[in-house]
């Protein structure tokens, strides 16, 4: 049996009992029916607005997991594009398509599409532009500093 980090094997752990295990951090199941789209919170595109080229932004959110530094959310939004020359992305974060199709392009017209099961790291201050088509839905994650 192979050992992790020098605690007991893996076969143990059921033995130990939950009551010992619960003392600690557990593991955050990523809700399902969030990924999927069911069950999120509309939420007004007007925070947008000074940075929309195109398109009607309506989203929909749902936070998976805030901790204290990291928070994982779905967000979904109708087909729209922001150009953020004037408000560079003000954290790191990394982005997993779910659905539809997300095209960044950059200030040297370099152009990056990204479908269902594709990921992107965004760096803080990216000042591109986002194009969200078809029905988007994303996980995104930040650290907070």
């Amino acid at each position: 049996m192979r050992a992790i980090r020098g605690t007991w094997p893996l076969v143990v752990l059921p033995l130990v009992g939950a009551t010992a295990l619960a003392d600690g951090p557990s593991p955050v199941r990523l809700d399902p029916d969030k990924l999927a789209g069911i069950g999120l919170t509309s939420v007004p595109g007007t925070a947008y607005e000074d940075i929309k080229v195109a398109g009607e932004l309506k989203f929909r959110v749902a936070t998976l997991f805030a901790g204290e530094e990291l928070n994982v959310s779905v967000f979904e939004s109708t087909p729209a594009k922001t150009d953020h020359r004037n408000r560079p992305l003000d954290v790191d974060e990394f982005v997993y398509v779910l659905s539809g199709k997300l095209i960044l392009t950059e200030q040297d017209g370099t152009v990056q599409e990204f479908t269902p099961g594709q990921a992107v790291v965004l760096p803080r201050g990216y000042d591109g532009t986002w194009e969200m088509q078809g029905n988007y839905r994303e996980i995104a994650i930040v650290i907070r500093k």
